[in-house]
């Protein structure tokens, strides 16, 4: 292994089987992946550079013939990770600290490529030694046990792992530290004692609930839109809309796991963005790919078989997202627009899927008043990240100059979405739905109200990133939207 670092001169004594070292001075070797970090380095470094290049899928799937290894060194050179960014796991963290300032010596001994062992141990401080994969061998399982027992003699160090694929160093090892739960620990335990359990706990069902964003299906209420302002009551027509709120719901639910596990830098710069699940290293990210790849896969192709109409909504918008995800959301101006397409396309697709035609009217009502929230949404985001956009590392286009811009451009388009829904309410097509133009009429004062509103708490800094999800919380907004309601009843009455 001519990549791994030379023994340190602290640990010579402890280096020869049968040389029998002060326990309280035995090598402490420790495990990055899962054990030291929350997260797989290996997986992060392939989101990492599909996030640069999405045609590298190409370039890694070539470099995974040539064997994992050299894999591994590829995507270190190519996408490098930034380690005070990383998600440690503080307990072992300080336990390992704590070790060292006993005077014990500590090695990094990982799986992961060297040079992003080196660049960990170098942030970290606490190791006196670094040994990790090279273009030749994996230093995985059993090739991890076979070189800690060669370079220092079986039973002459501990060890601390957290997968099955250590049990083999375990078995070399003097002590074992586990880090996972009681299970785990039962199983090392049948060949080398434990002398610590660092107990991890699964994911609880509040937290997968965080990782799919459950809070945001309130948005894929959009999809009802259609039947309910149409006034049509029927079974078929709600049966088929409610089918087409789940399947958008789940596409949806897929996306935003793949936008987190594509955002996992920017995300953990972000002061309240890195607390989401797969940030934090709360949820394994091989989960979050899979639950990504069924949701999205499954409900376009349940989506197909109800209506492929739809269907093509429900691809056009996965399409638009990865794309969003991927650069889209990186173009001053333009990630806005798109952002409220989103918006627009649910309600396309709830007509689609119900076979109630939407107006021109709430089409561009749409388009302006969700325009108008996008910029209000990345208005918000340069008021609560100020110091990253300073950086350059937002993670969007903006800078702090733009901000009154957007807020010149939002609160614009929150009035051109008020004009337009004045003139809806004085159209000819109004008569056949509400009778009178009147009651409608007064859904203009209150839609202002809630937009300006909006405006007014961004410009203070005081909204949250999302106005959607603020509206949910806000109960001005939910007084608002039960008045809106009523008007909409009283006018539907005028017309039986």
């Amino acid at each position: 292994m001519s990549t791994l670092q030379g023994v340190p001169e602290l640990i010579e004594p402890a280096l020869h089987e049968g040389s029998h070292p002060n326990p309280a001075k035995l090598v402490l070797c420790v495990d990055l992946d899962g054990t030291l970090i929350k997260t797989d380095l290996f997986l992060e470094s392939i989101l990492v550079l599909l996030k640069q290049r999405p045609w590298a899928i190409f370039l890694i799937l070539w470099w995974g013939l040539r064997g994992r290894s050299f894999l591994k060194r590829r995507l270190a050179t190519a996408a490098p990770l930034a380690a005070e960014k990383l998600p440690y796991r503080q307990e072992v963290l300080e336990f390992v600290r704590a070790e060292r300032e006993s005077g014990r010596p500590t090695l990094l001994v990982t799986a992961a490529d060297q040079t992003m062992a080196e660049a960990i141990a170098s942030h970290l401080g606490q190791f006196d030694g670094v040994y990790g994969s090279d273009v030749a061998v994996n230093l995985k399982g059993s090739a991890k046990a076979g070189f800690l027992a060669g370079m220092l003699g079986k039973g002459n160090f501990d060890y601390i792992g957290d997968s099955y694929a250590d049990l083999p160093v375990w078995s070399m090892a003097r002590q074992a530290y586990v880090v996972g739960n009681s299970r785990m620990a039962r199983r090392v335990a049948r060949s080398t004692p434990v002398a610590q359990l660092f107990e991890v706990s699964q994911p609880s069902f509040s937290t997968w609930l965080r990782s799919v964003r459950l809070l945001h299906w309130t948005k894929n209420l959009l999809v009802l839109l259609p039947v309910l302002l149409a006034h049509t009551f029927t079974w078929p027509a709600w049966r088929d809309s409610l089918l087409g709120f789940a399947l958008f719901g789940c596409c949806a639910s897929g996306l935003y796991i793949l936008n987190d596990l594509l955002d996992l830098h920017s995300d953990r710069q972000h002061p309240a963005k890195s607390k989401r699940p797969f940030a934090a290293g709360e949820f394994p990210l091989w989960v979050g790919l899979l639950e990504s790849t069924v949701l999205v896969g499954c409900s376009l192709i349940v989506s197909a078989f109800v209506d492929l109409r739809f269907a093509a909504a429900l691809l056009g918008y996965a399409v638009v997202t990865v794309a969003y995800s991927w650069k889209l959301k990186r173009l001053p101006l333009l990630d806005v627009f798109v952002l409220s397409s989103f918006y627009t396309i649910r309600i396309w697709a709830g007509a689609l899927i119900s076979g109630i035609p939407v107006s021109d009217w709430l089409m561009a009502f749409s388009l302006f008043f969700f325009l108008s929230l996008a910029m209000a949404k990345r208005h918000s985001e340069l008021q609560r990240a100020s110091k990253l956009v300073e950086e350059g590392n937002s993670g969007r286009g903006y800078v702090m100059k733009d901000r009154d811009l957007l807020a010149m451009f939002g609160t614009a388009s929150s009035f051109a979405a008020v004009v337009i829904l004045c003139l809806y309410a004085r159209s000819p097509v109004v008569n056949s739905l509400y009778g009178s133009s009147t009651e409608l009429l007064w859904l203009c004062p209150l839609v202002l109200y809630w937009l300006t509103r909006v405006w007014l708490l961004a410009g203070r800094g005081e909204l949250d990133h999302d106005p959607v999800l603020f509206a949910v919380r806000d109960r001005t907004s939910w007084v608002l939207g039960a008045l809106a309601l009523a008007v909409l009843t009283i006018g539907g009455f005028h017309t039986r």
